[in-house]
């Protein structure tokens, strides 16, 4: 059985992170014991490079890449199968990780997850995120059940106040949901060019949720470091710059200096080792609706991490 690793040089057996995750939810009665095992990955899997959750009383760590859902929709059934096949990839590569919101598509994003979740049974090995994003009391909550209903679970991990969207309301409703133990962690996101703004309102929360990427580095100067400091995790949203980083190296080479040193075989994998070797990245979440670039992109989260060096080398590329 394969060992766990962290990019902190730990290791820890799939047993033993098993054995910790329970026994620190039975010593602090703070959760159920099968949520606290809903993010063991898959153990027929390669096992992925690790993250812990810096606020977790269940000491959980995350594989440090995952599934972004902005574009699944329910509308036909074709396209609903090779959507459930990308989920299944994720799993079946040692993933958790699946990132979401009430508005994506509609919410048929949550759809799409909760079905193929409740059909293949893998919500045990699921760490699901979602977020909401309205105005006002009463349109929140109404929010929040739907996710619920839509994902098809008793409790949902990690939800954010989506977009900094009036978090005066909106995430003192989440902190009630997370202390009547329906969801475990709450956050806020923002992806803009004014996600600086989340430093504002690190107090208090368990995950950030922000764009980072080798062609927009904004996050390195001020966020990532205060996260770190703060304890906050994230979640990095657009890790390939919305296609740009691919784009502009369209029909070159990867680097044979990245495949010899990094272990790399695509520009997607370089791009995503960029982001999770920044030690205040806790998972990358890059969104696709293959299944191959699904099995793609989980292979940057095993093997070398780039070092500063390697680091600065691969952001000249996009510099």
């Amino acid at each position: 059985m394969g060992d766990h690793r962290d990019v902190f040089g730990k290791n820890l057996t799939r047993s033993a992170f098993v054995r910790g995750a329970a026994g620190a939810a039975l010593a602090l009665g703070a959760a159920p014991l099968s949520s606290a095992l809903a993010t063991v990955p898959n153990p027929k899997a390669p096992p992925l490079h690790l993250r812990p959750v810096h606020k977790s009383p269940l000491m959980i760590q995350l594989p440090m890449i995952g599934l972004g859902t902005r574009s699944m929709s329910k509308t036909e059934a074709k396209a609903v199968a090779g959507q459930a096949a990308v989920i299944d990839a994720l799993f079946n590569g040692g993933g958790t990780v699946i990132d979401t919101a009430s508005n994506y598509t509609g919410g048929d994003s949550e759809q799409v997850i909760g079905d193929a979740l409740e059909k293949t049974g893998l919500r045990g090995q699921a760490f699901i995120a979602t977020k909401i994003s309205e105005q006002g009391k009463e349109a929140g909550l109404k929010a929040i059940e739907n996710s619920f209903a839509r994902l098809k679970t008793q409790l949902i991990d990690l939800m954010f106040v989506h977009n900094m969207v009036d978090i005066p309301t909106q995430l003192p409703a989440l902190q009630d949901l997370k202390m009547r133990q329906r969801v475990r962690y709450v956050g806020i996101s923002e992806t803009s060019d004014t996600q600086d703004e989340l430093i504002k309102h690190l107090d208090g929360l368990d995950f950030v949720e922000f764009a980072y990427a080798a062609d927009f580095r904004q996050a390195e100067k001020n966020l990532l470091p205060a996260c770190l400091d703060k304890g906050v995790s994230t979640l990095i949203a657009l890790p390939l710059g919305r296609g740009r980083t691919l784009n502009k190296v369209k029909g070159q080479q990867v680097p044979e200096w990245a495949k010899k040193e990094l272990a790399v075989e695509t520009w997607a994998q370089l791009l995503l080792k960029f982001v999770i070797s920044h030690p205040a990245v806790t998972v990358a979440i890059p969104s696709t609706l293959d299944p191959k670039h699904m099995v793609e992109n989980l292979a940057a989260g095993r093997g070398p991490i780039p070092d500063a060096k390697q680091r600065e080398r691969i952001a000249a590329i996009w510099a």
